[in-house]
């Protein structure tokens, strides 16, 4: 039971990040958000990177998030499956998003 809450939980801090980002209010920062050479160069750099970055980036907050609530229901070894494609399918989609987000930022002229 513990696995799956604490996917829950990373899921949603992921997806508010992303979130965030998408909407243009995350802060510059050095814990949260896509944070490359590129994106760190200004504020301007950030929040074009975060702004490219948001929809993937909640994408797979919200993936975790289901993989969590699905494996609190599932029995037995089942859970373990669930709760790994959960972390993986958040992982390749914040990877994505920094990508995009790196690249995005990139582009700015600053």
């Amino acid at each position: 039971m513990i696995g799956p809450v604490v996917v829950i939980v990373a899921g949603a801090l992921v997806a508010v990040s992303g979130v965030l980002g998408w909407v243009g209010r995350l802060p510059r920062n050095r814990l949260a958000g896509v944070r490359t050479a590129s994106t760190m160069r200004s504020e301007r750099a950030f929040a074009a990177g975060n702004r490219a970055a948001g929809p993937a980036v909640t994408l797979g907050g919200l993936a975790a998030m289901v993989a969590g609530v699905v494996g609190l229901f599932v029995r037995g070894s089942d859970v373990d499956g669930v709760i790994v494609v959960g972390a993986l399918a958040m992982a390749v989609l914040a990877v994505v998003g920094g990508i995009v987000g790196s690249r995005a930022a990139s582009r700015t002229d600053d």
